[in-house]
């Protein structure tokens, strides 16, 4: 069995450094050109069912890769990124600023939550039923989802902590995949692949 992990593609935040937490922003044209690729990515996969944030940027995300797979589709609010609250739409050296001072009151960074947000610790609570999910699962999954919230399942996956979620990154429109080996643990054999994306760029005159 195996489970795909898809970021979504790019957005003008994105580019722009700016949170977007649950602001529902949908991809825009470099995004749009990123997913489309893949289509191809998937053309020939095994993928039984994808499971995906409700949040439109994602939800963009997946629509070539069922159209490519034929799979079946569960939106799942638990898949949204984290919640900045007051935070959203502000710039990532802001929302540092913010933590940091923030952290002097709480004592640990995992444990700071902006006005109206999660904290990070609160998105790796959110993600475990998820991740309970797919070690209970025998189908083929797909799972599209946003950057914080994909790194936070991928450390569950492998059985770490919420400090190992602080190690992946995620580009957009890049696939992570894992297999589970007989006794049930999720090993990875695919990590942050952009290279759909990459090879579609270069074919573009």
């Amino acid at each position: 069995m195996r489970v795909y992990l898809v970021r979504h593609g790019q957005t003008s935040w994105n580019v722009e450094g700016r949170a977007q937490g649950h602001t529902d922003v949908p991809l825009d044209a470099e995004g749009e050109r990123q997913i489309a690729t893949l289509e191809s990515a998937f053309s020939r996969s095994s993928v039984e069912t994808v499971c995906c944030s409700d949040l439109r940027r994602a939800r963009q995300t997946a629509d070539p890769i069922l159209r490519a797979t034929r799979a079946s589709i569960d939106y799942d609010a638990r898949l949204r990124e984290r919640a900045f609250g007051d935070w959203e739409g502000l710039e990532f050296a802001e929302i540092r600023r913010l933590a940091a001072e923030a952290q002097g009151e709480t004592g640990s960074l995992f444990d700071v939550r902006p006005p109206g947000g999660e904290s990070m610790r609160d998105i790796w609570e959110r993600i475990a039923p998820v991740a309970n999910d797919l070690f209970a699962s025998t189908r083929t999954t797909l799972v599209v989802s946003h950057g914080m919230a994909t790194a936070m399942l991928l450390a569950r996956l492998v059985r770490g902590n919420l400090e190992t979620s602080r190690s992946f990154r995620f580009r957009n429109a890049s696939i992570t995949e894992l297999r589970r080996r007989p006794e049930g643990a999720f090993t990875i054999e695919r990590y942050d692949d952009d290279s759909h994306v990459l090879a579609a760029a270069d074919r573009c005159p």
